[in-house]
């Protein structure tokens, strides 16, 4: 039975008698049963052995090619996921975050993964909340936060050893932790971040020395 009338199924995998989703394994397995039968030298057709043969080459494409899309998106997936964590956790702390959005991705796959290659882009948590294990939680997710460039924890808890947590931030432009209890480690912080262009850190934890040693492209405030 032929699905070629069927839009969801592409030609070449109707030729097949297959529907998706399909495997690699699937494609080849079900060509070799047919070929066995279709060959010339079984007595089979030519001219159907050759669409046969040309049918399963481009399911072989096609597979290939959806299962590296399931592949990225099962990744963009569990990255949106980890972002997730790190949103709820700011907004039940009284904080805010701001993501990117993004719609080419509906187009391939639709309203419901609509959202997973949105970006989170700046996070703001103010007072007590912004602490040690809020840090924890921001830098062990780093990886899938690699679009953060705005980090406000000002006025927060956040100890040197909460700062820390954030050096694997590499994109971030503005980190903000005055009225902090960072200390003397917050003036080492322009070395970790190299897209850096504004600082904000407590007063007393740079030398006017330090001050002079930051690089242009940083401005620095204490507070």
């Amino acid at each position: 039975m032929s699905h070629a009338s069927e839009p969801d199924v592409p030609a070449c995998l109707a030729e097949l008698g297959l529907r998706p989703p399909v495997t690699l394994e699937d494609v080849k397995q079900t060509y070799l049963a047919k070929a066995m039968r279709a060959h010339p030298d079984r007595g089979g057709d030519p001219a159907a052995f050759v669409r046969l043969r040309s049918a399963y080459e481009e399911a072989i494409d096609y597979v290939t090619f959806k299962a590296s899309k399931l592949e990225w998106l099962a990744a963009r997936i569990e990255a949106y996921a980890e972002q997730q964590d790190v949103v709820a956790a700011a907004i039940e702390r009284g904080g805010e975050a701001a993501m990117e959005e993004t719609d080419w991705l509906r187009k391939s796959f639709g309203e419901d993964f609509g959202h997973v290659a949105d970006k989170l882009v700046s996070l703001r948590v103010n007072g007590p909340q912004a602490d040690d294990t809020f840090a924890v939680l921001v830098g062990f997710r780093a990886p899938s936060l690699k679009d953060l460039a705005v980090l406000d924890l000002s006025g927060g808890a956040i100890t040197d050893e909460g700062l820390l947590q954030l050096k694997g931030l590499a994109n971030l432009r503005h980190l903000d932790l005055r009225g902090t209890a960072v200390g003397k480690l917050g003036a080492e912080a322009v070395g970790w971040f190299e897209k850096l262009e504004f600082l904000g850190l407590p007063k007393g934890t740079v030398s006017m020395l330090g001050r002079l040693s930051l690089p242009r492209r940083v401005r620095l405030e204490l507070g």
